[in-house]
């Protein structure tokens, strides 16, 4: 009987070493992973190394929700048996897993090992001659990546209005949320150095009079997050640059017929309508189908450090 006790003590102190090594990895890999899911870029789209973790989330249409909770029960050495061992254990192996494959599924920490500068686009460029007959792709892709660009600066100096007429309304509200929750914190995200490594068509939509094309942007450029107070990097390697791929969704009307040219209060041309969509001269708001590209959702498919 003795030793049978023995026997079952010596059972039960092992399981418990072994559960509490299980502890410790998936701790080491929560925390891990969460370093990793540090947002930035605007409308934080971009993840990078860095200290801690953020409490940002969204970008363009997609929310994305990085937070992740564990909660942890007891463990009585001594009864139980051996299937709540085994439970223990499933629920560990659980938690790594998703652990592992992230709770942002719209934003990768590991782009692709390598991108085609070139690809052939030329059915997407035909589809939108179908609606465009005019359309030039490269004077497209100039303007979409200089649309990029523009927010960017606009979300990194918090002058969003400078690019009203740029994005879409919801675009707008939900980047003005977020950066309000920046400047709250007394922070600033610092984005600089952008090489356009390639560019593409990748899709075409048209519906109720609105063209939308899908264009591939892949981006190098430093990204940051710094203290305003004082410039010091709270997150990301102000000394090295990522690589983003975008998919980009821009769109406009074709029907010119709904363009507003004059405010139809005072009759002034349409620029002289500022990028908050309000008559410069009288102050009334013009609501007006785009007659130019904006940028409608930013999405980050795969990035990496350079």
């Amino acid at each position: 009987m003795e030793d049978t006790n023995k026997k079952k003590k010596g059972f039960s102190i092992l399981k418990l070493l072994f559960i509490v090594m299980i502890s410790i990895t998936v701790l080491f890999v929560g925390s891990a992973l969460r370093k990793n899911v540090v947002l930035a870029d605007s409308g934080f789209d971009s993840s990078y190394d860095g200290g801690g973790s953020y409490d940002y989330g969204g970008s363009s249409s997609y929310d994305y929700d990085y937070g992740s909770s564990y909660s942890g029960g007891s463990y009585s050495g001594g009864g139980g048996g051996f299937s709540t061992f085994m439970t223990f254990v499933i629920v560990m192996i659980i938690i790594i897993c998703v652990l592992t494959k992230g709770s942002g599924s719209n934003v990768s920490t590991v782009a692709p090992a390598s991108f085609k500068a070139n690809v052939n686009d030329d059915d997407v460029v035909n589809r939108v001659k179908a609606f465009i007959p005019d359309f030039d792709k490269n004077s497209f892709i100039q303007e979409g990546y200089q649309i990029y660009l523009d927010v960017q600066d606009a979300w990194m100096n918090f002058k969003l209005e400078d690019v009203r007429d740029k994005i879409s309304d919801e675009m707008f509200n939900m980047y003005q949320s977020q950066l309000a929750t920046m400047e709250v914190k007394g922070e600033q995200n610092i984005m600089r150095g952008f090489t356009r490594q390639a560019a593409y068509l990748k899709d075409v939509v048209k519906q109720n009079e609105n063209i939308t094309i899908t264009a591939t942007f892949v981006v190098d450029f430093y990204d940051y997050i710094v203290d305003k107070a004082t410039g010091k990097v709270l997150r990301g390697t102000a000394g090295s640059k990522i690589r983003i791929t975008y998919d980009m969704k821009f769109r406009k009307t074709l029907d010119q017929s709904q363009v507003v040219e004059h405010c139809p209060n005072c009759g002034a041309k349409i620029n002289k309508i500022n990028g908050a969509g309000v008559c410069e001269y009288c102050g009334s708001k013009v609501v007006s189908e785009n007659a130019k590209w904006i940028l409608t959702d930013k999405k980050n498919m795969g990035q990496t450090r350079l």
